[in-house]
């Protein structure tokens, strides 16, 4: 049995924590082990032994569960999700009642069918959803993996059934099953590659290093599971980015101990690509990483589905309005509100609950459309709910690396030693000049070790030394690693910028043989390999903005720090006087458009090192605060840099980027562009990408202090001078107006042309796209290929992500998926608008539909002394809404206004909806009079044509009402197409065939030639007057797309 630990403090003064806790009293058990059982263990500290013993003993099992039902909570909650909504809620009210005689107006099947049909529609596609997400999880949950059992032999386990503590064997392509340390790989160098494009998007391979201990102990055959060795890790959190634990080679040996980090690490959703590992599980099931940063994502409604609730809102009202007033004339008698009920049932079609199954069905073939588009090859739509909201965008939040540029980074000018190079024309000088200085001296810096040597003072280096050594850092500085990739060399690496930076060094001759996690391997322009240990790496982060390398050159031995990142931070690493010209060299290449990276670099001796790795030792294997001691141990050794000089690397743009922001401009939407990229480069990407036109001027607020006054002042002056402005302003300055005058900012900023965000952070980024919603309630969409765009877009009200370089993060984040950004066009301009326009006729027409009805028994009940008896059998109302009418007004969804050709080439049609002109108040009132003068015309002229039976009321008039509601498609139309035609034809076959069928409901003997008389007449009465009326609106104001359809088509009435 394992010794029990006291609390000490470790030498360094942090604080030792038990690797075995002293053993709880039965109660304490009982009662953790419950609350376990629910929870897990997420807030405790977790010691693992090889052996497999684990404190605490309880964790999270490894189940994936991803469905959002089971057998007994699938149908309540769906119910409840269902009528939580007043639309369905109120029709679920209009069928119970039904159920009580005194109150039923028909058949209980009529009023209970179209309410169980959506119902069935919702539970179908529910259940297959999550069916599929269950067979996602079984699938998951079964994968067979390869245990270590406490005998040295492997079993096979399935991925649910995994345990902390247990050690597993993965493959080559297999999905890592949970968060793992990884113990020892078959690659000879101790490290493997890992895809992580599933856990945080990057496409990129990212290095994952074995324990030195383990990985040397299971190489010489040595059982693993039978040492006393220990891992002690932290709480499951979170960072994907970060890891912090502790491994004791002996568990009683607390002095002997290895940090463990970030690198050693697998975790789950992750896939191996090459070798095979052994790795302890140390998170499962909810507490790994990819489960606690999995959320679903926030549920987005559409505008128009929130002005159709409230339409619906309004229609109730009428139609208690309505039912009050017949009630008012018969007068309050007894049981007065039995009969007012039974006017509200009889009216009830006045809110039609086909209106959400039409407008459904309408999305998903919207969808379908957009999907199927090959202009735009590989949109997906990953959320159908909101295609109509392509259609009413205002503002466009837009990423610019990867988003407006291509991310394809090629390198371009350098700036060294007072020169700028040209990478074309400056190139042969360059190689002339590191061919002569590697032929000369051995390895870098040669020319500053000699002199300190000779104890000589620091004097100016020649130039060809520092280019020597700038070109070396080059080839030296960064994480990319060469692999083979089909018997060729690819470049493997977290940033496209680096590998351009390694290309540009190949073609000078400095050419990346080989890298391990101990080595790498150059062969340099004079063909003589260069081989140097590397002793430490500071990878690159958003937080630092720099990455840093330790190295020792085998040869000479001597040991070089080399440090480059961002110009912000650089320019306080080095000297005064190279502080000048590298701002001066930053700001010249910006303004060409370019992304620039300060190259600097650091000759240690070794007692320096040997200073610095004990220092830097002992912070890692700190368990309070290790990142911030980590940190402030490197800041020290990163002062007094030597500048080697300013890299400038231009990211082309994204094909036909101009044309498509002009469109858009043009569509009256206005484009921010939010980048964490400097203002010039910015401002350059601006100009190129068609972002800024000529007759508009940028106002820059850059480094501006924390005054409230000065802030105001800026930003009135750009209220003022709005109509031609460009707004940039950097990170630091956003931060100040949004903390000390935000109302202000974003209003001035609403007004201006365009703005452009840099050194924007994606929590700004963020906080931006959901303040101008707020403030301006405009419909925003947000645009981006990263992960640090993915807040941004789930926040806006349409995210569109792009699958680019950077993964797929961002793409599967979004609402729509693209490939190019000149995509957007199409599925603005043309998909958006259509569906918009489409939907807007849709769900005004069948609520014209459910209304004229509604106006009929109205009429019908106020002329037969308000009796609360319905005009129409329940059969006859159910094939109105659905049989006889919904092919016809279906196919509203198939009307073109303009060809997509048009659409493109007019983008202001595009600006005439933003508006929501397509439905608002005017509209749905214009749509409210037609109904009631149809309704009444129908049923008063029936009454007219009465001919002393009630039966040939029903007959003249429903077969009226059904011709004027198939002659209303017609004049709706803007584009008559066979398919129309046909819907039509096929609906009018059916009616005339029912009325032989449902000769019961129908007088067979009075259909003559009086009886068709009798319906023209109403049809005419009712359908022509509205329809001349429309066509002479539309002639003396006619619409946009009339008028260019007229200039197009040559079109006349």
């Amino acid at each position: 049995r394992i010794q029990q630990t006291n609390m000490q403090l470790d030498e360094d003064g942090t604080e030792r924590r038990p690797l075995i806790k002293k053993d709880k009293t039965c109660c304490q058990r009982f009662c953790q082990g419950f609350c376990s059982c629910f929870t897990g263990n997420q807030s405790k500290w977790r010691s693992i032994f090889l052996s497999g013993q684990t404190e605490p003993r309880r964790f999270c099992p490894n189940r994936i569960k991803n469905t959002k039902y089971n057998l007994l909570t699938f149908i309540p909650l769906v119910l409840f999700n269902q009528f939580k909504y007043f639309f369905n809620f109120f029709f679920l009210i209009i069928a119970l009642s039904q159920f009580i005689e005194v109150l039923r107006v028909g058949f209980l099947v009529t009023y209970l069918f179209p309410l169980l049909f959506v119902l069935a529609l919702t539970m179908i596609k529910e259940a297959y959803d999550d069916l599929a997400r269950w067979k996602r999880d079984r699938e998951v949950n079964n994968a067979k993996y390869r245990m270590l059992n406490v005998f040295g032999h492997f079993e096979q386990v399935t991925s649910a059934q995994l345990k902390v503590g247990n050690i597993i064997q993965v493959e080559a392509g297999q999905r890592i099953p949970a968060d793992l340390v990884m113990l020892y790989t078959t690659e000879k160098n101790g490290s493997v590659f890992i895809k992580t494009d599933q856990l945080d998007g990057e496409t990129d391979w990212k290095l994952r290093k074995a324990l030195v201990h383990t990985q040397e102990r299971y190489a010489n055959q040595e059982n693993i599971m039978g040492s006393n060795s220990c891992l002690y890790c932290h709480p499951p959190n979170k960072d994907i980015y970060k890891f912090e634990g502790v491994f004791y080679p002996q568990a009683q040996n607390r002095n002997n101990r290895d940090p463990l980090s970030l690198e050693n690490t697998l975790w789950a959703g992750t896939a191996l690509t090459v070798g095979s590992i052994l790795g302890m599980v140390i998170y499962t099931g909810k507490d790994t990483r990819v489960q606690m940063n999995s959320r679903n994502p926030r549920s987005k409604a559409g505008k128009l589905d929130l002005e159709v609730n409230k339409m619906a809102f309004v229609m109730f009202l009428v139609l208690g309005g309505m039912a009050f007033i017949l009630i008012f004339i018969n007068g309050f008698h007894f049981n007065w509100y039995i009969i007012f009920f039974r006017f509200i049932l009889l009216l009830s079609s006045i809110i039609p609950i086909s209106l959400r199954v039409n407008l459904d069905l309408a999305k998903i073939w919207y969808s379908y459309l957009i999907m199927k588009d090959e202009k735009i090859e590989n949109t997906i739509v990953r959320n159908s709910s909101i295609p109509e909201e392509l259609g009413r965008i205002q503002y466009l939040f837009s990423d610019k690396t990867g988003t407006l540029t291509q991310n394809n980074m090629e390198f371009k000018r350098l700036y060294t030693d007072d020169v700028y190079f040209d990478s074309e024309e400056g190139i042969e000088d360059i190689r002339d000049r590191v061919y002569k200085e590697c032929a000369a001296r051995q390895g870098p810096m040669a020319d500053i070790a000699e002199r300190q040597m000779r104890g000589g003072r620091p004097m100016r280096r020649q130039r060809n030394s520092i280019i020597r050594d700038f070109i070396t850092a080059l080839a030296l500085c960064h994480n990319v690693t060469p692999v083979m990739e089909e018997g060729k060399k690819v470049f493997q690496a977290s940033s496209p910028d680096e590998i351009a930076l390694v290309k540009f060094g190949e073609t000078l001759g400095m050419k990346l043989l080989e890298r391990d996690t101990n080595l790498i391997t150059i062969q340099n322009s004079a063909g003589i390999e260069e081989i140097y240990d590397i002793l430490d790496v500071f990878p690159f982060s958003s937080e630092t903005k720099r990455m840093g390398i330790i190295l020792r050159h085998v040869v000479s031995g001597r040991i070089i720090f080399y440090l480059k990142g961002a110009e912000i931070i650089m320019v306080n690493k080095v000297s005064q006087i190279s502080q000048v010209n590298l701002n001066e060299a930053c700001e010249n290449l910006a303004m060409d458009g370019l992304r620039t990276l300060v190259i600097t670099q650091k000759l240690l001796t070794e007692e320096e090192y040997r200073s610095f790795a004990e220092d830097l030792k002992k912070a890692k294997a700190s368990l309070d605060d290790r990142d911030a001691k980590v940190d402030s141990i490197v800041e020290a050794l990163e002062n007094d840099m030597d500048f080697l000089g300013v890299t400038g690397v231009e990211d082309k743009l994204q094909i036909d980027v101009q044309k498509t922001v002009e469109s858009l401009k043009q569509a009256g939407i206005s484009i921010w562009m939010l980048t964490g990229d400097k203002v010039e480069t910015a401002k350059c990407i601006a100009i190129s990408s068609g972002l800024k036109q000529s007759v508009e001027r940028f106002y820059v607020m850059k480094d501006l202090p924390n005054d409230v006054r000065q802030i105001s002042n800026k930003l009135h002056h750009v209220m003022d001078n709005a109509r031609n402005t460009i707004l940039v302003i950097d990170g630091a300055s956003l931060e100040y107006a949004c903390n000390q005058c935000e109302q202000l900012f974003f209003q001035a900023a609403a007004k201006a042309s365009g703005v452009i965000c840099c050194r924007c952070s994606p929590t700004q980024k963020t906080y931006i796209v959901k303040r101008m919603k707020e403030i301006t309630k405009k419909r925003c969409a947000g645009v981006g290929d990263g992960g640090n765009d993915v807040g941004m877009i789930q926040e806006a009200d349409l995210g569109i992500g792009l699958e680019g370089k950077e993964g797929k993060q961002a793409s599967l984040a979004a609402d729509f998926s693209i490939t190019q950004f000149s995509h957007l066009s199409r599925l603005l301009l043309w998909h958006g608008r259509l569906s918009y326009k489409r939907s807007s006729s849709l769900s005004q027409f069948i609520v014209h539909r459910g209304l004229v009805i509604a106006v009929i028994q109205f009429v019908f009940s106020l002329i037969f002394y308000s009796s609360a008896i319905p005009v129409y059998n329940s059969w006859l109302m159910l094939g109105y809404c659905t049989y006889y009418t919904f092919l016809p007004v279906f196919s509203l969804v198939l009307d073109e206004d303009v060809d997509d050709e048009t659409a493109l080439q007019q983008p202001k049609l595009y600006e005439t909806l933003q508006k929501g002109r397509a439905f608002s108040v005017k509209t749905f009132i214009s749509w409210v009079c037609q109904s009631i003068y149809q309704g009444s015309v129908i049923m008063l002229c029936g009454i007219t044509l009465f001919d002393d039976s009630f039966v040939n009321i029903v007959i003249i008039t429903f077969s009226a009402l059904i011709a004027i509601e198939l002659l209303n498609v017609i004049t709706e139309l803007h584009k008559r197409i066979w398919n129309v035609y046909l819907c039509l034809l096929i609906s009018f076959i059916i009616y005339a065939l029912s009325i032989f069928i449902l000769h019961n409901y129908f007088d067979l003997s009075s259909i003559d030639s009086t009886f068709f008389v009798k319906i023209g007449i109403i049809t005419l009465v009712a359908w022509l007057p509205i329809h001349v009326l429309k066509c002479f609106i539309e002639h003396l104001d006619p619409s946009d797309y009339s008028k260019i359809r007229k200039g197009k088509y040559q079109i006349f009435l």
